[in-house]
């Protein structure tokens, strides 16, 4: 898979990649978004592991260690009662949001460690994703600005210093009720994507894309799509500069940029491409350090065409800085050539978006 930011390509060549199927790679858009959050409180983060062990215990498909997940969740319990511990970090004006969520927790947890004792493998699954998405919901509130700084010679660039939502309103080229209302069920003429963008980890990149969609660029935008992705270019005179490629590999604290990770020896991005719904800016025919400041495609994972490694053939080519979080399933899969962009619009995390 190439894509620039004239054409859409199918796959060329790539070397496969190589890396082990157990490395530790986040494998959906929830548990990227997840790790990506730059939280500082070591017992939060102790009960993320421990559910994250009790999800992936969870995928061995016979002979499950119930024990295990059963011991798992037991110290997730324990930490979760020390409500004083779980809102260190916290300023005082997020306590009030946070105490809720602690509550969430501790019913979730609860209801986790029944499946667990009865061996309820779709209770489980559905248990420890609601505790995740709490423990995600409390680290965003303890979450500081950037935990580090952007270099010298990017100090001019738009930056997003957390999370911001990003919606599309979509019609079919032809205005027909090519789309399915969500609530309803019956046929609709709009539909909408969200995007969650991450400044944590791509500020700079997450950065030009707020800054575009403030500006109305991609607003009556239509979009090229085809099975590997769906891309979206600015009107002619209206492109932005570059932007450097922007990568927070796992186990950094910052990112790396104008330089591809080299995933054959090990190197992996917090943000992976190797997730449907990936959200990066396209690749410029002439150099590999930066890519397009304007065009950008969501990315259509297919794991039946991954390297060996589970992984897509380009990962850590690309700087992901969001995924697709609401229309992955009921939309992106309807897209065709020509549909357009009604409009794009800032959900939230507009305050978060900086401009020198």
């Amino acid at each position: 898979m190439i894509v620039s930011s004239s054409v859409v390509l199918p796959a060329g060549p790539a070397e496969a990649v190589l890396n082990s199927p157990n490395a530790q790679i986040a494998r959906s858009v929830d548990a990227a978004l997840r790790r990506a959050i730059p939280a500082f409180n070591p017992q939060v983060k102790k009960i993320q592991r421990s559910l994250e062990e009790v999800q992936y215990l969870l995928r061995i498909p016979q002979r499950k260690p119930w024990a295990s997940m059963a011991e798992s969740v037991a110290e997730a319990l324990e930490v979760s009662q020390q409500r004083e511990v779980m809102l260190a970090g916290l300023s005082a004006s997020t306590v009030p949001a946070a105490e809720p969520l602690l509550d969430s927790l501790s019913k979730s947890l609860r209801k986790l460690e029944l499946a667990v004792k009865t061996q309820q493998p779709d209770a489980v699954a559905l248990r420890v994703s609601d505790s995740l998405k709490a423990v995600a919901e409390l680290e965003l509130l303890q979450a500081p600005g950037l935990p580090f700084l952007i270099p010298k010679e990017y100090a001019s660039l738009p930056r997003l210093v957390g999370r911001a939502v990003v919606e599309l309103t979509l019609e079919k080229r032809d205005g027909s009720l090519g789309f399915l209302d969500p609530v309803a069920g019956g046929p609709a003429k709009q539909a909408v994507l969200r995007l969650t963008l991450d400044g944590y980890s791509a500020p700079l990149s997450a950065g030009a894309f707020l800054r575009n969609v403030k500006e109305g660029m991609y607003d009556g935008r239509p979009i090229s799509a085809n099975y590997t992705s769906v891309l979206v270019t600015a009107p002619e005179g209206k492109q932005q500069p570059p932007v450097p490629l922007e990568i927070m590999p796992l186990g950094e604290f910052e990112p790396l940029y104008r330089l591809p990770l080299d995933v054959q020896s090990g190197e992996l991005p917090v943000l992976p491409l190797s997730i449907s719904g990936a959200v990066t800016f396209a690749r410029l025919p002439s150099t590999e350090s930066y890519l397009s400041g304007t065009d950008w495609f969501v990315y259509k994972f297919d794991k039946q065409q991954a390297g060996l490694g589970g992984l897509a053939f380009d990962e850590g080519q690309f700087g992901v800085f969001g995924y697709v979080t609401e229309g992955l399933e009921g939309v992106l899969p309807r897209l065709a050539p020509g549909d357009v962009i009604v409009q794009a619009k800032i959900i939230s995390g507009g305050d978060k978006l900086v401009v020198p």
